[in-house]
């Protein structure tokens, strides 16, 4: 969709529309689209299954910390199912929730799942992290929940994030991280790395989505090599919180004023 709108906004609808430009996403991410199109259905029950059944509070912990305006624009990117992106919509009043994701079935199970009063609050469109097709300096805060890992390079899309968020604005993630408290460090890989893809085989019939979150996992940098790749950025003010025992952490960065 060519962008006929002007610079100055007449509504948080039309500004919305103006930031989202149609592009063809193809690109070298077919693996990874491939493996969350066949999860799509089993998305939800598969995070509880990773993260211990502790998902919804992982969540509601990250929104309560976003530093969020009432009347802010929020990109949600790689929203999947679009259960933050409703969470961060019940935080705002007169703004907007834009989520992304890279799968269109994800997207279509966002949209179906979407209560009818968040209509007018949120959008959803088809993107990928690396090449965000949004404005600079066009989001009060830019989160991200477990996608990261799933990324072809992660600082080209922390850059991105850093990007489009205004001057003054947040980046927040949540992701899986890496336990360093001896003996529970060890019992969680054999999980996440043994057992897991064997009850993905027995829950889903299928164990490869779950061997590759668990290889995407191996892949993915400890927290404070994430923190580090926030600040190489050019985000301040970062820093990190770990969750149950570091098996996730949030982390959060600022985008510096001009």
């Amino acid at each position: 969709m060519k962008n006929k709108y002007p610079a100055e906004r007449k509504s948080r609808s039309t500004e919305l529309k103006g930031r989202l430009r149609s592009k063809d996403f193809e690109g070298n991410q077919e693996e990874v689209r491939e493996i969350f199109k066949e999860i799509a259905a089993d998305y939800d029950r598969v995070n509880r299954i990773i993260s211990f059944g502790q998902i919804e509070r992982w969540r509601h912990r990250l929104v309560s910390i976003m530093d969020i305006p009432e009347d802010g624009i929020v990109l949600d990117l790689g929203c999947g199912t679009g259960k933050l992106t409703k969470l961060v919509a019940n935080r705002i009043r007169g703004g907007k929730v834009v989520g992304v994701d890279l799968t269109p079935e994800m997207i279509q199970i966002a949209r179906k799942n979407l209560p009818g009063e968040y209509e007018n609050v949120v959008e959803f469109s088809l993107g990928k992290g690396e090449d965000l097709v949004l404005r600079s300096n066009s989001f009060d805060v830019v989160t991200s929940a477990f996608t990261l890992r799933n990324v072809n390079d992660l600082k080209n899309v922390i850059s991105e994030m850093k990007r489009i968020v205004k001057p003054g604005g947040k980046v927040y993630s949540l992701e899986l991280a890496k336990p360093t408290l001896p003996g529970f460090r060890e019992i969680y890989r054999f999980y996440f790395n043994r057992l897991l893809p064997l009850i993905g085989g027995v829950v889903q019939g299928d164990s490869k989505p779950y061997r590759y979150l668990a290889d995407s996992l191996k892949r993915f940098p400890n927290q404070k090599k994430l923190k580090g790749l926030y600040q190489s950025a050019g985000l301040v003010e970062v820093h990190y919180q770990e969750i149950f025992g570091g098996i996730a952490a949030i982390h959060q960065g600022t985008k510096r004023e001009n």
